[in-house]
């Protein structure tokens, strides 16, 4: 459950700012009282690149007094879990341990991952095909998460190969301590069936993942609420992909806000808001999240 004295961990747009200015964006977030960031993908990648990157990070935090809690692993073709390509597989596994070290050095407690989506989308791969790639990447990086005593958590997404049903079959298989659930709400919300919702209003990228007709599933948070340990908060208009501020969006936090911090394996909070694109200070979205968590509402 929950511990309301640890509170979020913030995530930025950081593919958009140079390095010489991550210093005074880490600095506005310590001017609003912020003690969390999350280790963003964008940074792990770069790192597994050119090394020396991870000293511009790790003192930069330092010296704003910002901790590196949360992670969000690389991802994409070439690091997602289903990865089948026989020449690519080895080498994605040993950049997921490498990034897993430098997040656990960090002190972060839950490294997130994607099953992926390019597979499926693209080559319309069946999951069942899918599937062994899936639990062979996460067979291999258990015992290095037991070892760093990282949470390794899968997350939900809007394709067939990211379903709730999908992603919480993977942790039912192993059952371990060290594997769970990372709960998306705007994903799920997107997914989410409601009256005179159209098909018509959905954003491109369904097309490509679904065609004609979308298996919209209901009851996210449900179906993986054993296993979820930490959550990306973010609002939508339930049709895209929108990574817009609470209350900017249709769903309903003031019903969803207490489920989520009831969950019983629940350790973090991510705020997952695309701060750049939206124009969205450090201020005001400190602002939104602190009412959002303290008082379940906006």
């Amino acid at each position: 459950m929950y511990d309301p004295a640890f509170p979020p961990a913030y995530y930025y747009s950081w593919h958009q700012v140079p390095d010489v200015m991550i210093p005074n964006v880490m600095e506005s977030f310590r001017e609003q009282g912020v003690k969390n960031l999350v280790f963003s993908n964008t940074w792990l990648e770069r790192i597994l690149k050119d090394m020396r990157f991870w000293s511009v990070i790790s003192r930069a935090a330092r010296r704003a007094g910002l901790d590196l809690v949360e992670a969000h692993a690389p991802y994409g073709q070439g690091f997602d879990l289903c990865c089948p390509e026989r020449g690519r597989r080895p080498a994605m596994i040993e950049d997921h341990k490498r990034a897993m070290n430098y997040c656990a050095d960090s002190g972060c407690r839950t490294y997130t991952l994607h099953v992926g989506a390019f597979e499926s989308v693209f080559y319309q791969t069946p999951n069942e095909e899918l599937r062994p790639f899936v639990l062979d990447s996460l067979e291999k990086l258990l015992p290095e998460a037991e070892k760093l005593g990282l949470i390794l958590a899968v997350e939900n997404a809007y394709e067939r190969s990211n379903t709730p049903e999908v992603v919480s079959s993977f942790v039912e298989h192993f059952n371990s301590p060290y594997l769970g659930c990372c709960l998306d709400v705007g994903h799920a919300h997107i997914m989410e069936p409601f009256p005179g919702k159209r098909r018509e209003l959905y954003f491109g990228e369904m097309d490509d993942a679904w065609g004609e007709k979308i298996d919209e599933y209901s009851g996210a948070m449900e179906r993986m609420a054993p296993h979820i340990v930490t959550c990306h908060l973010h609002d939508n208009d339930g049709y895209s992909d929108a990574h817009r501020l609470p209350g900017e969006g249709t769903i309903d936090w003031a019903e969803l806000m207490p489920k989520v911090k009831s969950l019983p394996r629940l350790v973090s909070l991510q705020t997952e808001v695309q701060t750049i694109p939206g124009g969205i200070t450090a201020a005001r979205l400190v602002a939104v999240f602190r009412n959002l968590v303290e008082k379940d509402s906006l």
